[in-house]
């Protein structure tokens, strides 16, 4: 990561996401759901009200997996903003799909 400041923060150790990052996250999701805008409006709204705090993180957090389902690469976008304990597991189970145990 380029520039100062700090590079971690809170209930994980990652990097910090920043605006930008989010900014290109949400074309990511708009672009995938090109056909679907419901969707991407479900989306937003999840977010708008995760912001406005009429959900709770972890609410928001189970909207989003919900939302999201079978989208790895959305799922795993989304992850980049969550502290490491709250990221969502088993995000590479696409929709419907089941892990078989080993």
């Amino acid at each position: 990561m380029v520039g100062g400041g700090s590079k971690h923060v809170g209930e994980g150790s990652k990097p910090k996401a920043k605006i930008d990052d989010a900014y290109a996250y949400l074309r990511a999701v708009r672009a995938k759901f090109h056909n679907d805008r419901k969707k991407y409006d479900d989306f937003v709204t999840v977010m708008n009200n995760f912001k406005a705090r009429r959900i709770d993180r972890d609410g928001c957090i189970k909207e989003v997996e919900q939302l999201l389902k079978g989208h790895r690469d959305l799922i795993s976008g989304f992850n980049a903003f969550l502290p490491k304990c709250l990221e969502i597991k088993n995000y590479y189970i696409g929709a419907g799909e089941e892990r078989e145990k080993e």
